[in-house]
């Protein structure tokens, strides 16, 4: 209170409009307080009133929010840290091995995307070796971890994304790093659709993009059908494999009886190798000219248990079971 008392007080033990006027009567020596001071006393109380609340509000660290972004922009230039990181893997940056001050600088800014770059020509102290120093300002929205790290488009396509605002299940409106010649950076601005085979595409229009992810997702598509043709071709050649080995150890006698009633022909024997003309020739000296009959029928003819045998048994078992 501003009220200059005549008389010693004491420390009030309750701050209420009641304490505070028995005080300022006893100091000014008064029965009555006038309206004025009286009013100076409510004022008092409500000062009060408003420290006390100030000291038990919990503290908001976001209010000051030039702790955090400082906080977040060491974070974001750490040279271990993902920016950085995704850099000197996708970007062309100046390096030298005998010059100590050769390489990036890199800076943090936060709003709309953008890039700002200057280099320098720096020398090796004895002055025998010339290297580039690189400054790079890059500016991002300050929820970059969150819209674009987490959603893993921190370096989808190879390009460094500085924001994304998702607009589809698998689109992006986002803007991201280009390089040019040199050490030559600018900003691109479209949108970012993930494609089927877990690549990213890059377009200024969202039809664009989506037009190259359904390419990719063709091309894919047609490599996993070679794939598991390929697998299944291996498999087939493995089974017939085993099958021609079982054969090899059996006698004429077990082949016929496991295998005998299957029926063989000479689309068989040219499937398992055997040449048609050669097929042909074995035909008209040990089959009177058939090409068709069973597997007994073959063992039957008296021809030498050969390879060319084997293949054709083993192509017109498997086959049949």
């Amino acid at each position: 209170m501003n009220l200059k008392f005549v008389n010693p007080v004491r420390k009030p033990s309750r701050i209420t409009y009641d304490s505070l006027s028995a005080l300022a009567r006893q100091g000014l020596g008064k029965s009555r307080l006038s309206p004025a001071e009286a009013a100076e006393v409510r004022a008092a109380i409500e000062r009060h009133k408003q420290r006390q609340s100030a000291r038990e509000a919990p503290r908001d660290p976001l209010a000051e929010s030039w702790r955090w972004l400082r906080r977040l922009q060491e974070i974001l230039e750490d040279e271990h840290g993902p920016i950085y990181r995704i850099l000197h893997k996708c970007y062309r940056l100046p390096y030298s091995r005998w010059v100590d001050k050769a390489g990036t600088e890199l800076k943090i800014r936060f709003g709309a995307p953008a890039v700002n770059s200057s280099q320098y020509a720096v020398w090796h102290r004895n002055k025998p070796w010339r290297a580039t120093e690189l400054w790079l300002t890059l500016t991002v929205p300050f929820n970059w971890r969150s819209s674009v790290l987490a959603a893993g488009l921190a370096d989808a396509g190879g390009l460094l994304t500085l924001s994304a605002q998702q607009v589809a299940e698998d689109a992006w409106q986002a803007a991201w790093l280009v390089q040019g010649r040199g050490y030559d950076f600018r900003i691109e601005s479209g949108y970012i659709v993930r494609c089927a085979d877990g690549t990213y595409a890059h377009a200024r229009t969202l039809q664009h993009a989506r037009a190259i992810a359904d390419k990719r997702a063709k091309a894919w598509a047609e490599r996993v059908q070679a794939e598991e043709r390929k697998r299944a071709e291996a498999e087939a050649q493995a089974r017939l494999r085993t099958l021609r080995n079982q054969l090899a150890a059996m006698t004429r006698e077990q082949i016929a009886a496991d295998y005998g009633d299957l029926p063989i022909t000479l689309h068989d024997s040219i499937r398992a190798g055997n040449c048609q003309d050669g097929t042909l020739q074995w035909c008209t000296r040990w089959a009177d000219g058939r090409t068709s009959g069973t597997v007994r029928d073959v063992l039957e003819t008296g021809a030498p248990f050969d390879e060319y045998m084997l293949r054709a048994l083993t192509v017109a078992i498997a086959r049949a079971k």
